[in-house]
Formats: structure tokens, C-alpha cells, sequence
């Protein structure tokens, strides 16, 4: 069995590597869940909004000026770059419906167990998303600050710094 010492020190390589890192390489690589793996990120790199502050996360989200929405499934990556805008929960769905934005859907807030807000490199870059976790410990979704000229968006990151210190631990 793997010690939390162990799975640190292989998730420091991993981050350090200048390869893609995901929550989902870093949660293969130490055999955890990827929500499991945001909580053995490096001191300060992570912090944690109960599943039930759905809402009231999606809503600060959808002030930022720009996100690149990420789903990966089954090896594939789907990216949309949009204003995030705000739904209406009815029926078990967050419903974002209408309205201009390329990203539309229901999503079922119910299952959310736990939002990361996650500061860690990709690809040498300074990254920071809103990780949503589902009750399985999985990512249902990924909100990344958005980025202009492949900068990221300095009112966006401010937001999204304020949100990951609203609920540090």
C-alpha cells in the first residue's frame, strides 16, 4: 500500500514534469479517485465548496468574463469557450436553456458532491479551474478561467482566487 508520502511525492513529479497533468492522471498514477487526488494536491493548491453550494458557485462562475468548459469522456476531450450563464434548477437539472451561449444542457446538480477549486500547471502554464466532483469522486465537468492570446483573463483569475479563499479551510 501506497503512503500519503508516497502519492505527494510521485503527484509533485507529475506536476513538475512539464507534461499534460490532469486530476484524472494524477488519480491513475496514485490509484485514487481524481477528487481524491485534488485533496492530496500541495498546500494551498486546492480548496473545497460542499456539493450543496451548487448553485451559488455556478452563479460566481457566470460572473467571470470568459471559461473554457471541459468534459472528458472515454478518452476524448470536449472544450467549449463561453460566458458561462445562469439556469434554473427544476426537476433534479440545473437547466441552462436558451439564450446565446454555445453551452447549453442539463445538469444534474444532485450529484455533485463536492466543487474543487484547483490551482495547479498544465503543460508548464498557470492553470486554475472549478473542478465538480460527483459522488463517485469522479469530474463531472471542469470550469477553467478563460484566457485571451492564450493569457489568462486577470479579472477572471481575481475571481476565481476570491472563491478558492471564501472557502479555504
Amino acid at each position: 500500500m501506497t503512503t500519503i508520502v508516497e502519492q505527494q511525492n510521485k503527484i509533485n513529479e507529475l506536476l513538475n514534469s512539464g507534461r499534460p497533468v490532469t486530476l484524472e492522471t494524477i488519480a491513475q498514477a496514485v490509484s485514487v479517485t481524481a477528487q481524491e487526488a485534488a485533496h492530496l494536491l500541495p498546500e494551498g493548491s486546492a480548496t473545497f465548496a460542499p456539493g450543496s453550494d451548487f448553485e451559488s458557485v455556478w452563479a460566481a462562475i457566470a460572473e467571470w468574463e470568459k471559461i473554457t468548459f471541459i468534459v472528458t469522456a472515454h478518452g476524448n476531450v470536449i472544450e467549449v469557450e463561453t460566458k458561462l450563464v445562469t439556469g434554473k434548477a427544476a426537476m433534479g437539472y440545473y437547466n441552462l436553456m436558451g439564450g446565446k451561449s454555445p453551452l447549453q444542457g442539463h445538469f444534474k446538480y444532485g450529484d455533485i458532491s463536492e466543487i474543487g477549486f484547483v490551482t495547479m500547471p498544465f503543460m508548464g502554464r498557470e492553470s486554475h479551474f472549478a473542478a465538480f466532483f460527483t459522488t463517485s469522486g469522479e469530474v463531472a465537468y471542469s470550469m477553467y478561467v478563460g484566457r485571451e492570446k492564450h493569457n489568462l483573463i486577470e479579472s477572471a483569475k481575481e475571481k476565481f482566487l476570491a472563491l478558492q479563499q471564501k472557502y479555504k479551510a
